[in-house]
């Protein structure tokens, strides 16, 4: 992945739209990562791909309402307060 300064970017952002074609191209500003440009093609893909992912999710969680693999509210703060004491310690 390619990566150019922010200044650099918006001096050549034709260059920029150029080279998403091929990769995503990292924007730093002052030395930090602040986004990644990527072509709309490879949006689209991501997008598709984290639909699916999202899809799945809810698939299983379903399943597993029907089979009766829950856990209360009141379980999960429960477990969630142990494990956070546990951390403190």
């Amino acid at each position: 992945m390619d990566t150019m300064t922010a200044a650099e970017a918006k001096q050549k952002f034709g260059k920029v739209i150029t080279k998403v074609q091929r990769e995503p191209v990292t924007i730093t500003k002052h030395g930090e990562e602040v986004c990644v440009v990527l072509s709309a093609e490879q949006y689209a893909e991501d997008q598709k791909a984290h639909d699916f992912l999202v899809a799945q999710s809810i698939k299983r969680g379903l399943e597993d309402i029907k089979a009766g693999r829950i856990v209360s509210a009141d379980d999960v703060r429960a477990r969630l307060t142990r494990r956070f004491a546990a951390l403190r310690t």
